[in-house]
């Protein structure tokens, strides 16, 4: 009775079906490997228009993988007249373990941490001086995110701006498969620890959260996991993605048509100089943002001519009721 009741045990009947739907599905190879469309793209950069505004002539330096990197599309969509400086953020070496899973090793005095600690502690009169700074996807890599901060901030114009765009692993709403949202969340930077080390370093700080909207074909989807994009889903091996894009084909996947809709959801971090770091709040004025109300604290001699009117209502000391002048003069 047990037996009968349970069915046979050989084969088995999801696994046929299983096997049959893997054989007849192809991942073509795409050109635009990394791309999530022109929505995609169109939304991203009002973003970046919104929170960094960009100028036409602002010194702008990319920090992002070369993967999907973003920068000769920026350069193009705000006609920027001067060079584009592109710095990677930093590298991994990843090595296999006996479990098929990747063990991440963060290779030192790579990438912008480095390239921004020797730029801001170097000792020629003329440094370069950044108008804008984009970090793209690229907290994981630091070592001592606030000392890299301090170091870029240091690399960026007193009316400068940094705008770190950060994908949060526990907001993700890419549809990956589910191992990879448990690995990445185990390694991702939270990003309340990013705001709070860039207030501790006293700028000023504001953060928002978007949703880009991506259209694409499902097969275009599962040849960027394949790929290991984005960039974080390089921490995963060869057959953990393989399995991952069968249990998507064979899930929540497998009924939908040859697109997916679906969006991004993005952090986006806007870092200033404080414009408290003289103790003193700042009166900014279009090309003259450095000049402060509080020029300095010592005691200023300040006349005022006094109306008749006026003086009618005033009551002059006898020392100064010849003279015409009221001692708060």
């Amino acid at each position: 009775m047990a037996t009968s009741f349970l069915g046979p045990e050989s084969p088995r009947p999801l696994s046929v079906v299983s096997e049959g739907y893997q054989t007849r599905f192809r991942i073509p190879k795409y050109e635009e490997k990394y791309h999530f469309g022109k929505s995609y793209e169109d939304k991203m950069f009002d973003l970046i228009h919104k929170y960094l505004e960009l100028g036409t002539t602002d010194r702008f330096c990319y920090i992002g993988d070369v993967k999907g990197s973003l920068v000769e599309r920026i350069a193009d969509k705000f006609c920027l007249l001067e060079p584009v400086m592109s710095v990677i953020p930093g590298h991994f070496s990843y090595v296999q373990t006996d479990t098929e899973k990747l063990l991440s090793v963060r290779v030192a005095h790579t990438g912008a941490e480095e390239y921004f600690k020797q730029l801001a502690t170097s000792k020629e009169k003329v440094k370069t001086v950044f108008d804008k700074i984009i970090l793209k996807d690229g907290v994981r890599y630091l070592q001592n995110p606030k000392e890299c901060y301090e170091y870029v901030m240091k690399c960026v114009d007193k009316s400068g701006k940094l705008l770190i765009i950060h994908r949060p692993g526990n907001l993700n709403s890419l549809p990956i498969f589910q191992d990879a949202k448990e690995r990445l969340e185990e390694v991702e930077t939270p990003y309340m620890d990013i705001i709070k080390d860039l207030q501790d370093c006293k700028f000023d700080v504001q953060w928002e959260i978007e949703c880009l909207p991506i259209l694409l074909p499902k097969r275009k989807w599962f040849s960027m996991l394949q790929e290991k994009f984005p960039p974080q889903m390089e921490i995963l091996s060869d057959s953990e993605i393989i399995s991952g894009c069968r249990e998507l084909t064979e899930g929540v996947m497998k009924y939908e048509g040859e697109l997916v809709e679906f969006q991004d959801r993005l952090l986006f971090i806007t870092v200033s100089h404080s414009a408290l770091e003289d103790g003193f709040p700042k009166l900014h004025r279009h090309g003259r943002s450095d000049t402060g109300t509080f020029p300095n604290l010592k005691d200023l001699k300040l006349k005022m001519s006094v109306t008749p009117e006026i003086k009618t209502l005033l009551r002059p000391t006898k020392k100064t009721e010849d003279k015409g002048k009221f001692p708060w003069q």
